[in-house]
């Protein structure tokens, strides 16, 4: 398989409760490059037209890029795809923490789910094992207490988990999904699309695989010219010296702010 990538996608049917895995082809990797790219290429084939966003058919899609789980500096990212209950187009969104990484050392580039459970569930990545879980002593609970949860049902502190709270149950058009207590990919209504499934979580315990590189070395040079483009720039100077706040007059100059779906 192509270096950056784990080689494997995972599709959940959540009507049917069926699991399967479905390699992912050099051809896709090399066109669409991971990511949000690999996601609408997904959605745009197995999707049918004027799908509604909070139905069986929409589509909720975790990826990760090919950067994701190397060792390059910002890449600990993953994305979220789905059909916006917002604004009935693509949506996109996407948060940091350990998550993304997990998901492509648990084998995985992405994760696929379609369907509506006929009661709430999670899904449990452990040791590159995918099995659906009975998630109701978890429905109510707000994502912190979730994740809480899991821990300890799975006996493992460790694992890295994407949950919705109530928000997301009721659907709200608001809502987010949040891992490691307060890293939310929150655009979008994704956490309104997981509620409609009755998906409670995503939860990735063990794993371990190491993503190969094509060119490490070369790998190794490109993140030296980047940490110093980094160093040397206002923008990230802004970032450390104020948050993502800071940045808000910027982006909205730019046109990348949360209006006409961002």
């Amino acid at each position: 398989m192509l270096g950056g990538y784990a080689g494997k996608m995972l599709f959940v049917n959540l009507s049917e409760g069926s699991i399967r895995e479905e390699a992912l082809s050099e051809e896709i990797g090399r066109r669409f490059i991971g990511g949000y790219g690999l996601g609408i290429r997904i959605l745009y084939e197995r999707m049918q037209p004027r799908t509604d966003a909070l139905g069986d058919g929409n589509m909720l899609g975790f990826v990760a890029g090919v950067l994701t789980g190397t060792s390059v500096p910002g890449s600990g990212r993953y994305g979220v795809v789905t059909k916006s209950p917002l604004t009935g187009a693509w949506s996109e969104s996407n948060a940091g923490g350990t998550f993304g990484p997990a998901m492509k050392a648990a084998g995985y580039d992405a994760v696929f789910f379609s369907g509506i459970a006929p009661k709430p569930v999670y899904l449990l990545l452990q040791d590159g094992k995918p099995a659906l879980n009975d998630a109701g002593f978890l429905w109510g609970k707000d994502t912190y207490a979730t994740e809480d949860a899991i821990h300890e049902a799975i006996g493992d502190p460790k694992a890295r988990i994407a949950s919705i709270g109530p928000a997301g149950e009721a659907r709200s058009l608001l809502a987010g999904i949040v891992n490691e207590k307060g890293r939310i990919a929150a655009r979008g209504g994704a956490g309104a699309v997981m509620g409609s499934k009755l998906l409670k979580a995503v939860a990735i315990s063990g794993g371990g695989r190491r993503i190969a590189v094509a060119n490490r070395e070369g790998l190794k040079a490109a993140q030296a010219r980047f940490l110093d483009v980094i160093r040397n720039s206002e923008f990230a100077k802004g970032l450390t010296a104020a948050g993502t706040g800071g940045a808000v007059s910027f982006l909205i100059s730019i046109g990348d702010s949360p209006v006409q779906n961002w």
